[in-house]
């Protein structure tokens, strides 16, 4: 998975990007919940992958991750072997695995499967959490009326 930066409204405590990262993989890359990505990433994200180019903005990393998931492979899984954190800095060791089952690269579908390492470097400057939600299921706080 290539790097990504993003930046939402608010500073959290020091695990918090590890979380933001974490379900970013699970339910973006390996679930292909979309709509996530709004919620974990900034409009002014960016995004650098590499041979793959880079990308900015939340509509076109939503755009590049749809093609990605109907596009050049099928069946794409992403397994975390590592996570290292410091500040607002992810590291994630992992494999990536899928079925190329379109054009990649230029070169036509071959319908092998093929599994690579990789490594992604998230940089997650701020976001928001629903404190008061919690609060409230908690009924540590309650609202008027």
């Amino acid at each position: 998975m290539p790097p990504a930066e993003g930046r939402g409204p608010s500073e959290v405590s020091a695990g918090a990007p590890v979380a933001v990262v974490r379900r970013f993989l699970d339910e973006v890359v390996n679930g292909g919940n979309l709509r996530a990505i709004g919620e974990l990433w900034a409009e002014d994200l960016a995004w650098h992958g590499g041979s793959l180019g880079d990308v900015h903005g939340l509509a076109a990393l939503k755009a590049h991750m749809a093609a990605s998931g109907s596009g050049a492979f099928t069946g794409m899984h992403l397994t975390v072997h590592e996570v290292v954190a410091a500040g607002n800095k992810v590291a994630v060791r992992f494999t990536n695995s899928a079925t190329q089952t379109g054009p990649f690269l230029g070169a036509p579908p071959t319908g092998k499967h093929a599994e690579w390492l990789g490594i992604g470097i998230y940089t997650v400057t701020g976001f928001g959490e629903d404190i008061l939600g919690m609060l409230l299921q908690l009924g540590i706080v309650n609202l008027p009326g």
